[in-house]
């Protein structure tokens, strides 16, 4: 009896393993849909966990949640789309496990504060994304290939606080 209670857990554990991936494949595509259209910053917010890590790799940032709605700041007014481009990033590819997924594309050309940020070979980028149980995102950890406008700010940062830790 107890063999055969084994070995039904243990198949009902591995019955369906694709149904995990789907998962996270179809949590991860409403990711990526609500982002590339970027209309709805509350449908955006109601992604992510309340426990949620947000990591950005190039700027060495790490944000709790609150942090996280602060620094992505969708209502900025000094951002807006390109009016050709009506969505706002093209995913190449996307690759999922039971409860990750990494999508990889590029960010297209947009307007932020007036000037034209339409350098598409620097606007290339991987993000990774965790999910809970419930497909909310836990984790979600960018790596943006961001223009080297942006890169400026960021060197002088690095080189300060490089300098007052020496």
């Amino acid at each position: 009896m107890k063999r055969f209670l084994l070995l039904f857990l243990l198949l009902a554990a591995c019955a369906n393993p694709q149904e995990k991936v789907d998962f996270a494949r179809e949590h991860a595509i409403l990711f990526f849909d609500t982002y590339k259209a970027r209309t709805d910053w509350k449908a955006f917010q109601d992604l992510y966990a309340e426990d949620l890590v947000f990591k950005d790799v190039i700027f060495r940032y790490t944000y709790n949640k609150e942090e996280f709605i602060n620094f992505y700041n969708w209502p900025d007014p000094l951002l807006e789309k390109h009016p050709d481009y009506p969505e706002v990033l093209v995913l190449e590819d996307l690759t999922t496990t039971d409860s990750t997924a990494m999508g990889r594309g590029y960010f297209t050309p947009f307007y932020y504060n007036g000037q034209l940020y339409d350098d598409a070979e620097h606007m290339r980028f991987v993000i990774s994304l965790q999910f809970d149980e419930q497909g909310k995102i836990k984790r979600h950890t960018d790596f943006i290939e961001y223009p080297p406008q942006f890169l400026v700010g960021l060197a002088e940062r690095l080189m300060n606080d490089s300098t007052a830790t020496n």
